[in-house]
Protein backbone atom coordinates (compact mmCIF):
# COMPACT_ATOMS: atom_id res chain seq x y z
CA UNK A 1 0.00 0.00 0.00
CA UNK A 2 1.22 3.39 -0.80
CA UNK A 3 2.33 4.80 2.88
CA UNK A 4 1.02 7.89 1.67
CA UNK A 5 -2.53 7.78 1.20
CA UNK A 6 -3.41 4.79 3.88
CA UNK A 7 -6.76 6.34 4.98
CA UNK A 8 -8.85 9.78 4.86
CA UNK A 9 -6.17 10.87 7.92
CA UNK A 10 -3.33 11.01 6.08
CA UNK A 11 -2.52 13.86 3.52
CA UNK A 12 -0.05 13.23 0.41
CA UNK A 13 3.17 14.63 0.53
CA UNK A 14 3.09 16.44 -2.45
CA UNK A 15 -0.23 18.18 -1.65
CA UNK A 16 -0.07 21.77 -3.84
CA UNK A 17 -2.59 24.43 -3.27
CA UNK A 18 -4.79 25.59 -5.74
CA UNK A 19 -4.43 28.47 -8.18
CA UNK A 20 -6.50 31.38 -5.99
CA UNK A 21 -6.67 33.77 -9.25
CA UNK A 22 -10.39 32.43 -10.19
CA UNK A 23 -13.87 33.75 -9.46
CA UNK A 24 -14.32 31.89 -5.67
CA UNK A 25 -11.78 33.79 -4.80
CA UNK A 26 -13.01 37.22 -5.67
CA UNK A 27 -13.35 40.27 -3.44
CA UNK A 28 -17.40 39.29 -2.18
CA UNK A 29 -17.61 38.61 1.21
CA UNK A 30 -20.41 36.08 0.32
CA UNK A 31 -20.23 34.60 -2.54
CA UNK A 32 -22.87 32.98 -4.61
CA UNK A 33 -23.71 29.78 -6.68
CA UNK A 34 -26.56 28.21 -8.45
CA UNK A 35 -27.43 25.13 -7.62
CA UNK A 36 -28.80 21.89 -9.05
CA UNK A 37 -30.75 23.16 -11.97
CA UNK A 38 -29.06 20.32 -14.17
CA UNK A 39 -32.29 18.15 -12.01
CA UNK A 40 -35.59 17.68 -12.48
CA UNK A 41 -37.37 19.32 -8.70
CA UNK A 42 -33.78 21.00 -7.54
CA UNK A 43 -34.71 22.93 -4.43
CA UNK A 44 -36.69 19.54 -3.32
CA UNK A 45 -39.79 17.25 -3.50
CA UNK A 46 -43.01 18.05 -5.07
CA UNK A 47 -45.42 17.42 -7.85
CA UNK A 48 -45.98 21.07 -8.18
CA UNK A 49 -46.66 22.03 -12.16
CA UNK A 50 -44.45 24.94 -12.03
CA UNK A 51 -41.65 22.70 -10.42
CA UNK A 52 -37.89 23.29 -12.40
CA UNK A 53 -37.94 20.91 -14.90
CA UNK A 54 -34.87 20.39 -17.27
CA UNK A 55 -33.92 21.41 -20.78
CA UNK A 56 -30.58 22.03 -21.83
CA UNK A 57 -31.28 25.58 -23.51
CA UNK A 58 -32.93 26.70 -20.36
CA UNK A 59 -30.08 25.88 -18.64
CA UNK A 60 -27.59 28.09 -20.45
CA UNK A 61 -30.31 30.83 -20.31
CA UNK A 62 -30.07 30.75 -16.25
CA UNK A 63 -26.65 30.14 -16.21
CA UNK A 64 -25.84 33.26 -18.41
CA UNK A 65 -28.10 35.21 -16.30
CA UNK A 66 -26.26 34.46 -13.16
CA UNK A 67 -23.07 35.25 -15.06
CA UNK A 68 -23.73 38.32 -16.02
CA UNK A 69 -25.04 39.42 -12.58
CA UNK A 70 -21.76 38.72 -11.33
CA UNK A 71 -22.38 34.95 -9.29
CA UNK A 72 -19.50 33.10 -8.71
CA UNK A 73 -20.55 29.40 -9.35
CA UNK A 74 -22.45 26.98 -11.45
CA UNK A 75 -22.75 23.59 -9.04
CA UNK A 76 -24.47 20.68 -10.64
CA UNK A 77 -25.85 17.80 -8.29
CA UNK A 78 -24.89 14.50 -9.70
CA UNK A 79 -27.69 12.05 -9.90
CA UNK A 80 -28.41 8.82 -11.74
CA UNK A 81 -32.07 7.83 -10.58
CA UNK A 82 -34.58 9.78 -8.76
CA UNK A 83 -36.98 9.40 -5.54
CA UNK A 84 -39.67 7.91 -7.67
CA UNK A 85 -43.46 8.38 -6.35
CA UNK A 86 -45.64 9.75 -8.33
CA UNK A 87 -43.23 12.48 -9.87
CA UNK A 88 -39.85 11.33 -9.43
CA UNK A 89 -38.08 14.24 -8.40
CA UNK A 90 -34.56 14.00 -9.07
CA UNK A 91 -35.35 11.68 -11.64
CA UNK A 92 -34.14 13.64 -14.68
CA UNK A 93 -30.77 14.95 -14.76
CA UNK A 94 -27.81 16.01 -17.08
CA UNK A 95 -24.55 14.06 -16.26
CA UNK A 96 -22.62 16.75 -15.00
CA UNK A 97 -19.07 16.58 -16.44
CA UNK A 98 -20.88 17.12 -20.31
CA UNK A 99 -22.81 19.59 -18.54
CA UNK A 100 -19.75 21.65 -17.33
CA UNK A 101 -18.33 21.43 -20.47
CA UNK A 102 -21.29 22.53 -22.68
CA UNK A 103 -21.62 25.50 -20.23
CA UNK A 104 -18.20 26.94 -20.14
CA UNK A 105 -18.23 27.55 -23.90
CA UNK A 106 -20.59 29.96 -23.57
CA UNK A 107 -20.13 31.80 -19.97
CA UNK A 108 -17.57 34.34 -19.52
CA UNK A 109 -16.49 34.69 -16.08
CA UNK A 110 -18.47 32.34 -13.42
CA UNK A 111 -16.82 29.36 -11.64
CA UNK A 112 -18.29 26.23 -13.42
CA UNK A 113 -18.26 23.50 -11.44
CA UNK A 114 -18.34 19.15 -12.29
CA UNK A 115 -19.37 17.56 -9.20
CA UNK A 116 -18.30 13.63 -9.38
CA UNK A 117 -19.12 10.51 -7.61
CA UNK A 118 -15.95 9.24 -7.17
CA UNK A 119 -16.80 5.71 -6.93
CA UNK A 120 -18.41 6.28 -10.10
CA UNK A 121 -15.30 7.71 -12.30
CA UNK A 122 -11.67 7.19 -12.59
CA UNK A 123 -9.54 9.73 -11.33
CA UNK A 124 -7.57 9.08 -14.18
CA UNK A 125 -10.47 10.18 -16.27
CA UNK A 126 -11.24 12.63 -14.21
CA UNK A 127 -8.17 14.52 -14.17
CA UNK A 128 -8.37 14.75 -17.55
CA UNK A 129 -11.72 15.78 -18.31
CA UNK A 130 -11.75 18.63 -15.90
CA UNK A 131 -8.02 19.71 -17.33
CA UNK A 132 -10.33 20.04 -21.07
CA UNK A 133 -13.06 22.20 -19.01
CA UNK A 134 -10.31 24.62 -17.80
CA UNK A 135 -9.45 24.68 -21.29
CA UNK A 136 -12.50 25.36 -22.75
CA UNK A 137 -13.74 27.77 -19.72
CA UNK A 138 -10.40 30.02 -19.68
CA UNK A 139 -9.91 28.65 -16.54
CA UNK A 140 -12.59 28.65 -15.00
CA UNK A 141 -13.31 24.96 -13.98
CA UNK A 142 -13.91 23.31 -10.40
CA UNK A 143 -14.41 19.93 -9.25
CA UNK A 144 -16.76 18.95 -6.93
CA UNK A 145 -16.27 15.70 -5.00
CA UNK A 146 -18.39 13.51 -3.78
CA UNK A 147 -18.34 10.01 -1.94
CA UNK A 148 -22.22 8.72 -3.13
CA UNK A 149 -24.87 7.90 -0.40
CA UNK A 150 -28.12 7.01 -2.54
CA UNK A 151 -27.39 3.23 -2.84
CA UNK A 152 -29.52 2.89 -5.55
CA UNK A 153 -27.38 4.52 -7.35
CA UNK A 154 -23.89 2.94 -6.54
CA UNK A 155 -25.82 -0.63 -7.26
CA UNK A 156 -26.00 0.83 -10.76
CA UNK A 157 -22.29 1.03 -11.07
CA UNK A 158 -21.74 -2.45 -9.29
CA UNK A 159 -18.89 -0.68 -7.01
CA UNK A 160 -20.65 -2.76 -3.72
CA UNK A 161 -21.06 -1.30 -0.04
CA UNK A 162 -18.91 0.34 1.53
CA UNK A 163 -18.87 2.17 5.13
CA UNK A 164 -17.98 5.49 5.91
CA UNK A 165 -14.48 4.88 6.96
CA UNK A 166 -13.77 2.99 3.63
CA UNK A 167 -15.60 5.58 1.30
CA UNK A 168 -12.82 8.47 2.88
CA UNK A 169 -10.45 5.73 2.41
CA UNK A 170 -11.06 5.21 -1.11
CA UNK A 171 -11.84 9.35 -1.58
CA UNK A 172 -8.45 10.02 -0.13
CA UNK A 173 -6.66 7.95 -2.58
CA UNK A 174 -8.86 8.98 -5.33
CA UNK A 175 -7.54 12.48 -4.64
CA UNK A 176 -3.93 11.55 -3.94
CA UNK A 177 -4.00 10.13 -7.97
CA UNK A 178 -6.34 13.12 -8.99
CA UNK A 179 -3.52 16.08 -7.66
CA UNK A 180 -0.52 13.99 -9.01
CA UNK A 181 -1.81 13.79 -12.25
CA UNK A 182 -3.00 17.72 -12.38
CA UNK A 183 0.24 19.04 -11.25
CA UNK A 184 2.86 16.31 -11.85
CA UNK A 185 4.81 16.11 -15.34
CA UNK A 186 6.73 13.09 -14.72
CA UNK A 187 4.68 9.87 -14.80
CA UNK A 188 4.29 7.63 -11.70
CA UNK A 189 2.36 4.46 -10.81
CA UNK A 190 -0.06 4.37 -7.51
CA UNK A 191 -0.74 0.70 -5.47
CA UNK A 192 -2.96 1.66 -3.23
CA UNK A 193 -5.41 -0.55 -1.40
CA UNK A 194 -8.40 0.40 -3.44
CA UNK A 195 -6.86 2.23 -6.55
CA UNK A 196 -3.77 0.96 -9.11
CA UNK A 197 -2.73 3.35 -11.63
CA UNK A 198 0.21 1.72 -13.56
CA UNK A 199 2.51 4.82 -15.75
CA UNK A 200 0.23 7.35 -14.65
CA UNK A 201 0.45 10.66 -16.86
CA UNK A 202 -2.02 13.63 -17.60
CA UNK A 203 -1.34 16.47 -20.50
CA UNK A 204 -2.29 18.95 -20.62
CA UNK A 205 -2.49 20.99 -17.59
CA UNK A 206 -4.87 23.06 -16.57
CA UNK A 207 -5.03 26.51 -17.28
CA UNK A 208 -5.54 27.24 -13.65
CA UNK A 209 -2.01 26.25 -12.17
CA UNK A 210 -0.88 24.45 -10.18
CA UNK A 211 -4.39 23.12 -10.27
CA UNK A 212 -7.78 24.07 -10.37
CA UNK A 213 -9.94 24.03 -7.13
CA UNK A 214 -11.80 21.43 -5.45
CA UNK A 215 -15.20 21.60 -3.39
CA UNK A 216 -16.24 18.82 -1.04
CA UNK A 217 -19.35 18.56 1.14
CA UNK A 218 -18.74 17.74 4.58
CA UNK A 219 -21.52 16.57 6.48
CA UNK A 220 -19.66 14.08 9.24
CA UNK A 221 -16.88 14.26 11.44
CA UNK A 222 -14.92 11.88 8.71
CA UNK A 223 -16.20 14.20 6.17
CA UNK A 224 -14.78 17.41 8.14
CA UNK A 225 -11.40 15.78 8.42
CA UNK A 226 -11.66 14.77 4.74
CA UNK A 227 -12.60 18.50 3.19
CA UNK A 228 -9.77 20.20 5.49
CA UNK A 229 -7.32 18.15 3.88
CA UNK A 230 -8.32 17.67 0.82
CA UNK A 231 -10.39 20.61 -0.65
CA UNK A 232 -10.47 24.22 -0.95
CA UNK A 233 -13.90 24.58 -0.64
CA UNK A 234 -15.55 22.56 2.18
CA UNK A 235 -19.63 22.06 2.00
CA UNK A 236 -21.47 22.36 5.06
CA UNK A 237 -24.51 21.96 6.27
CA UNK A 238 -26.75 24.32 8.37
CA UNK A 239 -30.05 24.52 9.48
CA UNK A 240 -30.68 27.96 10.57
CA UNK A 241 -29.84 31.19 10.33
CA UNK A 242 -28.80 31.02 14.27
CA UNK A 243 -25.14 33.38 13.94
CA UNK A 244 -23.81 31.44 17.03
CA UNK A 245 -24.51 28.23 15.94
CA UNK A 246 -23.24 28.81 12.52
CA UNK A 247 -19.97 30.21 14.32
CA UNK A 248 -19.09 27.45 15.87
CA UNK A 249 -19.55 25.54 12.91
CA UNK A 250 -17.67 27.65 11.03
CA UNK A 251 -14.83 28.15 13.64
CA UNK A 252 -14.63 24.38 14.12
CA UNK A 253 -13.85 23.74 10.19
CA UNK A 254 -11.40 26.07 10.31
CA UNK A 255 -9.72 24.99 13.04
CA UNK A 256 -9.19 21.64 11.49
CA UNK A 257 -8.10 22.83 8.24
CA UNK A 258 -5.45 25.14 10.51
CA UNK A 259 -4.14 21.76 11.83
CA UNK A 260 -3.12 21.03 9.38
CA UNK A 261 -1.84 24.28 7.47
CA UNK A 262 -4.87 25.13 5.69
CA UNK A 263 -6.71 28.08 4.85
CA UNK A 264 -10.11 26.70 3.36
CA UNK A 265 -13.63 28.63 2.69
CA UNK A 266 -16.40 27.32 4.38
CA UNK A 267 -20.37 27.54 1.62
CA UNK A 268 -23.45 25.88 2.44
CA UNK A 269 -26.30 25.58 0.62
CA UNK A 270 -30.38 26.87 0.39
CA UNK A 271 -33.30 27.06 -0.57
CA UNK A 272 -34.51 30.80 -1.82
CA UNK A 273 -38.35 31.45 -1.98
CA UNK A 274 -38.94 35.11 -1.80
CA UNK A 275 -42.21 36.97 -2.16
CA UNK A 276 -42.67 40.29 -2.66
CA UNK A 277 -45.99 40.08 -0.28
CA UNK A 278 -45.31 39.54 3.25
CA UNK A 279 -46.26 35.72 3.97
CA UNK A 280 -46.77 34.65 0.49
CA UNK A 281 -43.47 33.05 0.87
CA UNK A 282 -44.61 30.65 3.56
CA UNK A 283 -48.12 29.93 1.95
CA UNK A 284 -46.22 28.69 -1.49
CA UNK A 285 -43.62 26.27 0.43
CA UNK A 286 -47.15 24.56 1.83
CA UNK A 287 -47.98 24.77 -1.70
CA UNK A 288 -45.05 22.92 -2.99
CA UNK A 289 -44.32 20.54 -0.60
CA UNK A 290 -47.54 19.49 1.12
CA UNK A 291 -50.91 20.31 -1.01
CA UNK A 292 -48.85 19.75 -3.70
CA UNK A 293 -46.25 17.39 -2.77
CA UNK A 294 -45.54 13.90 -3.69
CA UNK A 295 -45.45 11.76 0.09
CA UNK A 296 -44.11 8.41 -1.60
CA UNK A 297 -41.55 10.50 -3.18
CA UNK A 298 -40.81 12.01 0.41
CA UNK A 299 -40.82 8.88 2.49
CA UNK A 300 -38.10 7.05 -0.17
CA UNK A 301 -36.33 9.70 0.31
CA UNK A 302 -36.08 9.79 4.51
CA UNK A 303 -36.50 5.84 4.33
CA UNK A 304 -33.13 5.27 1.07
CA UNK A 305 -31.13 7.35 3.46
CA UNK A 306 -27.18 7.19 3.86
CA UNK A 307 -25.88 4.82 1.61
CA UNK A 308 -29.42 2.74 2.10
CA UNK A 309 -29.39 3.57 5.66
CA UNK A 310 -31.68 6.05 7.44
CA UNK A 311 -30.62 9.32 8.32
CA UNK A 312 -30.04 10.23 12.23
CA UNK A 313 -33.62 10.93 13.55
CA UNK A 314 -32.99 14.40 14.31
CA UNK A 315 -31.81 14.75 10.70
CA UNK A 316 -35.72 12.91 9.94
CA UNK A 317 -36.86 15.88 12.14
CA UNK A 318 -35.67 18.67 10.06
CA UNK A 319 -36.09 17.46 6.74
CA UNK A 320 -40.13 16.69 7.67
CA UNK A 321 -40.01 19.98 9.60
CA UNK A 322 -38.74 21.79 6.66
CA UNK A 323 -41.15 19.90 4.30
CA UNK A 324 -37.98 17.82 2.98
CA UNK A 325 -36.24 20.67 1.42
CA UNK A 326 -33.76 19.14 -0.05
CA UNK A 327 -32.09 22.81 -1.09
CA UNK A 328 -30.28 23.01 2.36
CA UNK A 329 -30.98 25.88 4.75
CA UNK A 330 -34.58 27.39 3.70
CA UNK A 331 -34.38 30.97 3.22
CA UNK A 332 -37.88 31.93 2.96
CA UNK A 333 -39.40 35.67 2.77
CA UNK A 334 -39.55 38.92 1.35
CA UNK A 335 -36.55 40.49 -0.60
CA UNK A 336 -35.52 42.25 2.81
CA UNK A 337 -36.05 39.20 4.85
CA UNK A 338 -33.75 37.11 2.61
CA UNK A 339 -30.99 39.69 2.18
CA UNK A 340 -31.01 40.04 5.95
CA UNK A 341 -30.12 36.54 6.78
CA UNK A 342 -27.77 36.26 3.97
CA UNK A 343 -25.83 39.21 5.64
CA UNK A 344 -26.35 36.98 9.13
CA UNK A 345 -24.75 34.09 7.78
CA UNK A 346 -21.53 36.23 5.96
CA UNK A 347 -20.95 37.71 9.55
CA UNK A 348 -21.17 33.91 10.73
CA UNK A 349 -18.52 33.02 8.46
CA UNK A 350 -19.84 31.77 5.70
CA UNK A 351 -18.50 32.49 2.44
CA UNK A 352 -20.77 30.95 -0.40
CA UNK A 353 -24.01 29.55 -0.62
CA UNK A 354 -25.26 27.61 -3.29
CA UNK A 355 -29.09 28.83 -4.28
CA UNK A 356 -31.59 26.82 -5.11
CA UNK A 357 -35.13 27.33 -6.07
CA UNK A 358 -38.75 25.49 -7.01
CA UNK A 359 -38.70 27.56 -9.84
CA UNK A 360 -35.71 28.84 -11.35
CA UNK A 361 -37.34 30.67 -13.72
CA UNK A 362 -39.24 32.77 -11.96
CA UNK A 363 -36.98 32.42 -8.63
CA UNK A 364 -33.26 33.59 -10.34
CA UNK A 365 -34.20 36.80 -11.57
CA UNK A 366 -36.54 37.95 -8.87
CA UNK A 367 -33.38 37.16 -6.41
CA UNK A 368 -30.88 39.07 -9.25
CA UNK A 369 -33.36 42.02 -9.40
CA UNK A 370 -34.72 42.59 -5.29
CA UNK A 371 -32.40 40.77 -3.37
CA UNK A 372 -28.80 41.49 -4.92
CA UNK A 373 -29.12 45.12 -4.84
CA UNK A 374 -29.89 44.97 -1.07
CA UNK A 375 -26.68 42.50 -0.37
CA UNK A 376 -24.65 45.55 -2.51
CA UNK A 377 -26.17 48.04 -0.23
CA UNK A 378 -25.27 46.06 2.60
CA UNK A 379 -21.26 45.41 1.72
CA UNK A 380 -21.43 41.58 1.64
CA UNK A 381 -21.20 42.15 -2.47
CA UNK A 382 -20.02 44.58 -4.87
CA UNK A 383 -21.92 46.51 -7.59
CA UNK A 384 -21.57 45.15 -11.24
CA UNK A 385 -22.86 46.57 -14.43
CA UNK A 386 -24.86 43.50 -15.93
CA UNK A 387 -22.87 42.10 -18.72
CA UNK A 388 -23.81 40.15 -21.89
CA UNK A 389 -22.03 36.88 -22.24
CA UNK A 390 -21.71 34.69 -25.22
Amino acid sequence: MNSETSGATTIAKHFVECDRSGPLFGPNRIKLGVFGLNLTSAAGITAAQDRHEIDWKQNVRLVQLADRAGFEAAVPVARWRGFEGASNPWGESFETYTWAAGLASVTSRIGIFCTSHVLTVSPVMAAKAMATIDHISGGRAVLNVVAGWFQKELDMFGVGSLDSAQRYAYMAEWMDVLLRLWTQDETFDFDGEHITVKDGYQQPKAIQRPRPPVMNAAMSPVGHAFAARWADVAFVSINSVNVDEVKTKVAEMRKIAADHGRDIQIWAASLVLCEEVEGAAQEEVLRYTEREGDPEASANRIAWGLAGKAPPKARTDTMKAKGNVDGGLALIGTPREIADSICLLSDAGIDGLCLSWFNFEKGLPLFIDKVLPLLEDAGVRQKIEMSKVA
